[in-house]
Formats: C-alpha cells, sequence, structure tokens
C-alpha cells in the first residue's frame, strides 16, 4: 500500500487511521522530534475532518502505553536529576524503585497530554466491543506475523497487530521504520526529493 505524506495538506484522507506514538508525542510544546510542526499541521486537519464525522481517529491501548511510558520516563529522569548527586541512586530507573511516588513528578505531564488527545480528539480502540474486532487471528500471532516479516520491534508491531484487529488499514507515523509495513497505507513525513 502507498506511503502519504501527512505533510502535504492536499494528500488524501481516509475514512479511519491510527495515530502511532511519535506523532501523538510531536504534538506535546516543546517536543524535539524535526517533524513536530507538520504533525500538528496534520493533527488540526484530521481535527476537521473528524468534527465533521468523515474521520476517526483511533488511538490504540499500545499507543496510549507507550506514550504513557515515555513520558513517565522522562519525568522522572529530571526528578533523578534534580536529586543531590552524592546521594542519589545510580540512575532514575533505580530511584523510581527505591521511592515509587516519584512517579508523581509526571502525572501532571500525563494531564496536559490527555487534553492534548481530547482535543483533538481521538478515539480509544478500547471502546470498540470484542464482537466488533475485525481479525479473529491472536494478537500475539499478528505481532509475530508483523515482527518476522516487516522487522519492526515488538512495540510497533503490536500497534500494527491492533490495528489490523480494528480492521483499519491507515496509520499515522513520524517513525520511518513503518515504511517498510506494505500491507497499510502510511502517512509519514516523506524525506524531500533533490532538486534537479
Amino acid at each position: 500500500m502507498p506511503l502519504y505524506d501527512l505533510a502535504d495538506p492536499t494528500v488524501p484522507l481516509p475514512g479511519q487511521l491510527v495515530a502511532d506514538t511519535s506523532l501523538l508525542l510531536a504534538l506535546r510544546t516543546g517536543d524535539d522530534n524535526p517533524h513536530a510542526a507538520a504533525a500538528y499541521r496534520f493533527i488540526a486537519r484530521l481535527g476537521q475532518e473528524i468534527a465533521n464525522r468523515s474521520l476517526i481517529l483511533w488511538l490504540p491501548t499500545a499507543v496510549r502505553q507507550e506514550c504513557y511510558h515515555i513520558i513517565l520516563s522522562h519525568a522522572l529522569r529530571r526528578t533523578w536529576a534534580a536529586l543531590d548527586p552524592a546521594t542519589r541512586p545510580a540512575n532514575w530507573l533505580a530511584a523510581y524503585k527505591r521511592q515509587p511516588a516519584l512517579l508523581a513528578s509526571g502525572f501532571a505531564d500525563l494531564a496536559t497530554f490527555d487534553e492534548i488527545l481530547a482535543s483533538i480528539p481521538v478515539t480509544p480502540a478500547s471502546s470498540l466491543p470484542p464482537d466488533m474486532l475485525r481479525s479473529e487471528q491472536s494478537p500475539d500471532g499478528l505481532m509475530l506475523h508483523f515482527i518476522t516479516t516487516y522487522h519492526l520491534l515488538p512495540q510497533d508491531a503490536l500497534i500494527l497487530a491492533e490495528c489490523s484487529r480494528l480492521g483499519v488499514t491507515s496509520v499515522a507515523t513520524l517513525d520511518s521504520d513503518w515504511r517498510r509495513v506494505t500491507e497499510f497505507d502510511v502517512y509519514t513525513v516523506l524525506p524531500s526529493l533533490p532538486v534537479a
């Protein structure tokens, strides 16, 4: 299936699309993804289509989990770095294991992120009743298929497995690894062609 440049405002949009972690995290204020501006414009365009009820932007549980993990681990790193170097644990994970309450340092960031998701708005894939899922293949089998066929890491493969189970064949991502996936229409930022 084709690749679409999400930075192109004329690219046709599907009726259903799954958002990947990289795309959603780029929407946070101060995110350092070089394609954050393109992601923001693309999401604004999707938001208009969602408001017109001509598009559903799905949020798989695996995407929310990965976003939350990244947000919380960054907050823990900041908290760890602020501790006294003479007494702090060896790394942020050790600090968290010793003091789980340090996780609260990221709760405000999670709330801000959830506000971003609500403003789009996204539809949680978990809201779809199990009898509405399109694929009867197990998530584990689908995940292994995407790992071995496209050489993807497990988290990306799990997201694509959720797409398959939803029956959605279009995904939006800033992750270049997804360009190898030929079973989906992939909306991403494509490299510029050299000028002749």
